[in-house]
C-alpha cells in the first residue's frame, strides 16, 4: 500500500474519499474534495495522510 490522502469528516473520523499521494495533483484534489464536502454538507472535513506502514499524520505533522 502506497501513502495516500484522505479527507475524512472531522467529527466521527468517517472516509469521505482518498487519493495516492504518488500522482501529481492528489493534495489538490484531497483539499478540492474537503471544500466541496463541506459546502454539500456543512460538516468540517479533514485531511488524513495514511502512510505505507499505517500511521495516519495530519497533513501539517507529514507536511514537517
Amino acid at each position: 500500500m502506497s501513502t495516500i490522502y484522505q479527507v475524512v469528516e472531522t467529527e466521527t473520523g468517517e472516509e469521505q474519499n482518498f487519493y495516492d499521494a504518488s500522482l501529481p495533483q492528489a493534495l489538490a484534489w484531497a483539499k478540492d474534495c474537503k471544500r466541496q464536502m463541506k459546502s454539500m454538507t456543512g460538516k468540517d472535513y479533514e485531511i488524513v495522510v495514511k502512510t505505507k506502514e499505517g500511521e495516519k499524520l495530519s497533513l501539517k505533522e507529514y507536511a514537517s
